[in-house]
């Protein structure tokens, strides 16, 4: 349509009308006058929307659209604005505004940057969102930092415990999806449910003696599946005082093997080991259930259709007294159990305690070793002959670690063809405790055939001895190029033969790999000479055990110094490392068939006596640091070297004494004599016994519970405090100390 150039007919504007005609010919229909203020942004608004236009593709019924381009004129000039414009904070383009209109606004670049991508020094950067970066973070770190707060609240300083862990975990995945993802994961995947229930919750919400706990997680289990199949390790309540009779016990371990068939991944029950009489068990058949179980714990106890009879330990020795043992088990029982292990492909651990009665076959041993072949670790401990003798042995796998505890039908001959190249190549532990083993070639043979050997423990009364005639010329006699470990323990110090054996062998570079020694019973100081000095091996609590006991120093030893004077005690923590039963002397004059054979307290046991010389056949680990730190001080006292010096003329001007040692300071062996678990008296771990396996003191009679009180000063802040407690207050439970069942090796 051609642009009017005269007025029309009957109008009072028509030279209005045409002066503005004539300037739309001259600039074309869509210019405006570039005084107008309007125009100028009607111009800069109709170049943004053309060129967006232009530049994507405009489709209709599956047609490409396609429109010319549109040449822009050199007036105005683009980029400057005029005096009199508007600037503007914001831009909608084809959006509508607060009045429903479309506008289409900018911002001048030169006076705001809308734009999420910068430019400095060259280098383009991307501004990002709050929260953008905390949503790319691998969920990694956040399982890191999740263990992180594990530790503050599990380690052994702590104040806290699992129930104000658990807490913290699902208060932080209740803040976000993200984290959320990540502590399902580190909740569920290691749930540790310790001491007893809920008064609250036992009496009056579901009016249940014991066990509210392990209901509501199974409810929770079993109606998410997807959370259950996190569950790898779980830790039951022990059994409950409630439960008292045989009937209520065996409830109890009902609902447990119910909880344990809700966890289709479960590799690890710690701290639940029930007894095994070889009758049927839920509880038992629910673990032999899980196919990805890793270790299990067997602790055998006599069945009720066994019978005792007299065995003889070989056939010529009808002189000897005959031992009374177990018959053999009935067909149905040995296929139960060894159906038990059909479905632990997985299974690396496991261990096999007899108590006083029990047994279980030697070919039942065999069929049950070769039915699990993932089988690295391996604990058998007080069988009788006729269950584990040097046939069993030689029948075993082959194996990571092994431990051979308390099981008479072992013998030196037995171990000795033990240890071929073939049988051995991949073993890197070995443990022998009250085997005994008295033939000092046999311990030679051991080493040198073990090729992958690392650790090694030998724990016994008598010392192992040369044959009659036989002597020993070249040195080292003993020897292991693999050895990193040694736990070295003769009870019997006066027939200690093979101590001074092994330092010539150590001297003589017999073990190049060793890197540490525990010898509770080294009296004389002979291996601690071999090893770096050390200034301190007695611990702090050391000095305080045994406190006025009668007929005993401070120090409770008679022929050691006497300490100082007490310190401080917390009222709320334990000093002694986890022995709060300290009081109780009856504990300590009992001596478990479990327990190390030094592990009996020479202060209750033998008199010091300097004039008949004699040295104490049983000690605790507490005395036997005393008595190295005693040979430190006294090697202290000694000056070691003398620096003397002279002038000029050589005339003596002084003399300078430094002071001594006990060890050699070129030696990479640490010499130690703590224990496997922290705050033991026995440096090996038992099944029994104080800090053993089996002992729940922990958990059942807690000396120091926590209640949730190390939040106190939190809940303060709230204005009510009866409210602020009920947020961080439960039931008070013992600090439960889990024992990885690699102490034991």
């Amino acid at each position: 349509m051609e642009p009017r150039l005269y007025p029309r007919p009957n109008s009072s504007s028509g030279s209005s009308i045409t002066s503005r005609a004539s300037f739309e010919s001259r600039f074309g229909p869509r210019q405006k006058s570039p005084l107008s203020i309007a125009s100028s942004v009607d111009y800069e608004s109709s170049r943004t929307s053309l060129d967006s236009t232009y530049s994507e593709p405009n489709t209709k019924n599956g047609l490409l659209i396609s429109r010319p381009p549109i040449v822009p004129t050199p007036f105005p000039p683009p980029g400057k604005r005029m005096v009199t414009e508007p600037i503007f904070s914001s831009y909608t383009r084809y959006g509508n505004g607060l009045d429903g209109k479309q506008r289409t606004l900018i911002t001048p670049p030169r006076l705001g940057n809308t734009n999420s991508t910068y430019s400095t020094y060259g280098m383009r950067y991307t501004q990002r969102t709050p929260g953008e970066g905390f949503k790319k973070l691998p969920e990694e770190i956040l399982l890191v930092i999740l263990a992180e707060l594990r530790k503050l609240h599990l380690d052994a300083s702590s104040l806290s415990c699992s129930t104000c862990w658990m807490r913290d975990v699902l208060n932080l995945g209740l803040s976000c999806k993200k984290w959320w993802g990540a502590a399902r994961s580190a909740l569920y995947e290691d749930i540790q449910l310790i001491g007893s229930d809920s008064i609250l919750h036992t009496k009056k919400k579901l009016k249940m003696k014991y066990g509210t706990r392990l209901t509501l997680l199974r409810r929770t289990l079993r109606g998410r599946p997807d959370l259950a199949e996190y569950v790898k390790s779980l830790k039951v309540p022990a059994m409950p005082d409630a439960a008292k009779s045989k009937k209520e016990q065996d409830e109890y371990l009902e609902l447990v093997a119910s909880l344990v068939m809700a966890c289709p991944n479960l590799e690890r029950l710690p701290g639940l080991y029930p007894t095994y009489n070889h009758e049927f068990s839920r509880f038992d058949h629910a673990l032999s259930t899980r196919k990805k179980l890793t270790e299990k714990v067997w602790i055998i106890n006599p069945s009720p259709f066994q019978r005792q009879h007299r065995y003889q330990l070989s056939e010529d020795a009808e002189h000897l007294t005959p031992v009374l043992s177990p018959a053999q088990l009935l067909p149905e029982q040995c296929m139960t159990f060894r159906i038990h292990h059909s479905n632990w492909t997985h299974l690396q651990t496991l261990f096999l305690h007899c108590n006083p009665g029990g047994t279980i076959d030697s070919a039942l041993f065999v069929e049950v070793f070769h039915t699990l072949p993932s089988l690295e670790n391996l604990h058998v401990s007080n069988f009788p002959a006729s269950s584990f003798n040097d046939t069993t042995l030689l029948s075993l796998p082959s194996l990571k670690s092994l431990r051979l505890h308390n099981l008479p039908g072992v013998s030196a001959s037995g171990l000795s063809n033990y240890a071929s190249p073939a049988r051995t190549d991949s073993l890197t532990s070995l443990s022998l405790i009250s085997i005994p083993l008295l033939s000092l070639p046999v311990l030679v043979r051991l080493f040198s055939h073990m090729k992958s050997l690392t650790h090694f423990t030998i724990s016994q009364a008598p010392s192992p001895i040369l044959p009659i005639g036989i002597d020993i010329f070249l040195h080292p006699y003993l020897a292991s190029p693999t050895l990193q470990y040694l736990h070295w323990e003769f009870t019997n110090a006066d027939d200690d033969k093979a101590t001074p054996i092994l330092a010539k062998s150590i001297v003589f570079n017999g073990f190049p790999s060793l890197r540490t020694i525990r010898a509770p019973t080294d009296h004389d100081g002979t291996l601690q000479r071999l090893c770096r000095p050390r200034e301190r091996i007695e611990l702090p609590g050391d000095r305080y055990r045994n406190m006025g006991m009668p007929g005993q120093g401070v120090s409770g030893h008679p022929g050691l110094p006497q300490t100082q004077s007490l310190p401080n005690l917390s009222p709320t923590k334990s000093t002694f490392s986890g022995h709060g039963h300290s009081s109780s002397v009856s504990s300590k004059l009992t001596k478990s068939p479990t327990r190390s054979t030094f592990s009996l307290n020479i202060d209750h046991l033998s008199s010091y006596s300097d004039d008949s010389g004699s040295r104490d056949m049983a000690m605790s680990l507490v005395t036997a640091r005393k008595m190295a730190q005693q040979r430190i001080d006294a090697a202290m006292t000694q000056p070691k070297f003398h620096i003397i010096v002279w002038d000029e003329n050589g005339d003596f001007l002084e003399r300078f004494a430094l002071g001594g040692f006990i060890g050699s300071i070129r030696s990479q062996i640490n010499y130690t004599l703590k224990p496997d678990v922290e705050g033991m008296d026995e440096s090996i771990i038992g099944i029994g016994g104080l800090g053993g396996l089996l002992d729940g003191n922990e958990e059942v009679s807690p000396r120091d519970g926590c209640t949730g009180s190390w939040n106190l000063e939190a809940g303060t802040r709230v204005k009510s405090a009866s409210k602020g407690k009920e947020r961080w207050w439960h039931t008070e439970r013992g600090r439960w100390k889990d024992v990885p069942l690699e102490k034991f090796f």
